[in-house]
């Protein structure tokens, strides 16, 4: 492998000095650039030379990481971003992924791990721990959806609209719904028809009771 150049942008240089000296042990692994902050760190852009990656903390004065990356993905950065953080708050690094970043560390992981989250981001584009690799499966998952909600995913748009003026206090009879609705008799007809088989529906009044009955008309 050839040597990777990395931007590293945190606001403590101790920390800072600490993590260059261990990444560049680790492997062909080189610190090119060093910002004190997020502001710093997009003032620079585009940056000279273009780095293989940046490894950037979130916490930060004046610009914090995730500005920071809101920042570079506004003027249609590529490079891959790392993230460091002491803080697990599942909803922000899950929001940071959304926008782009590549993978996600501890600043008190170990040797191994930061080896590791390199090594996977140069290979594959990414780096998934298991706190990730667990919150992304609960993201994902999908929730159960309601009773309402996988009724009106059955209809089409045309059949939501003609089931609401079924239901309209105007009492329409189905001329003046087609009226309505800008199409000829036989195709309420076939709206008409389509609802009744999809939920066993026999007659108008039926109609009008299963709305109710499922609470649909404001989701129509």
């Amino acid at each position: 492998m050839e040597n990777k150049n990395i931007i590293l942008v945190d606001d403590h240089i101790i920390v800072r000095n600490g993590l260059k000296e261990l990444i560049e042990k680790l492997g062909k692994f080189k610190i090119i650039n060093e910002f004190d902050n997020g502001r710093q760190f997009v003032d620079a852009y585009p940056f000279d030379p273009l780095p293989d990656l940046i490894i950037l903390d979130i916490t930060m004065p004046e610009l914090d990481g995730e500005e920071a990356i809101e920042i570079l993905n506004g003027f249609g950065c590529q490079v891959p971003i790392l993230i460091l953080t002491l803080n697990e708050d599942e909803t922000r690094i899950l929001k940071l992924f959304r926008l782009g970043v590549r993978g996600y560390l501890q600043k008190n992981c170990s040797a191994a791990t930061m080896r590791e989250a390199l090594n996977e981001i140069f290979r594959c584009g990414y780096f998934h721990n298991e706190f990730l690799t667990y919150s992304l499966q609960n993201e994902i998952a999908p929730e159960k959806k309601s009773e309402q909600e996988m009724i009106v995913e059955q209809l089409s748009h045309r059949e939501r609209e003609f089931l609401k003026l079924v239901c309209h206090e105007g009492e329409y009879t189905y001329d003046q719904i087609a009226g309505i609705m800008g199409v000829q008799h036989r195709t309420v007809d076939g709206y008409r028809e389509s609802i009744f088989e999809k939920f066993a529906i026999k007659s108008k009044t039926g109609l009008v009771l299963f709305v109710l009955k499922h609470q649909l008309f404001d989701n129509l």
